[in-house]
């Protein structure tokens, strides 16, 4: 997210995004889904996609974990690392999702069975997911030497 779709989230209260990496995958694939992002109206709340800005302007989706008194404790749904962002960075949230074609609400009974299911497993996910990206490293590291 640039400047521009900062402007757009700010005078029309909404924008589409088309999210880049892979940070939310399995939800959210590389340059291939649609998100569209509403300007936050009212504080964010436990299991929201919300869109906050890392550094100058990057925009930045991942999924509130905790809420706290002056910072969201998010992650996205392919990370094990926690980030506590200060609620003035969070911009927007997500309210329906494109997949595939199809548009996706993110009140619909088997997304928010998802959410909850990745959420609430958090602390199963995260040695998983850390045992992951080291054996990836040294994998990778390995390759390199080669």
């Amino acid at each position: 997210m640039g400047k521009a779709q900062l402007e757009e989230l700010e005078k029309h209260g909404y924008y589409l995004s088309v999210p880049k990496g892979v940070s939310m995958w399995p939800m959210l694939r590389n340059k291939q889904d649609v998100v569209e992002i509403h300007s936050l109206r009212e504080p964010a709340k436990r299991y929201d996609l919300v869109m906050y800005i890392r550094g100058a302007e990057q925009g930045v989706i991942h999924r509130v974990l905790h809420v706290r008194r002056e910072e969201y404790v998010i992650a996205g749904d392919n990370c094990w690392q926690k980030e506590y962002i200060p609620r003035e960075q969070v911009k927007g949230i997500a309210l329906r999702f494109c997949r595939r074609g199809k548009w996706h609400s993110v009140d619909a009974a088997g997304y928010r069975f998802y959410v909850h299911l990745w959420t609430d497993l958090f602390f199963l996910r995260r040695p998983v997911f850390y045992l992951r990206d080291r054996l990836k490293r040294v994998l990778r590291r390995k390759h390199d030497r080669k």
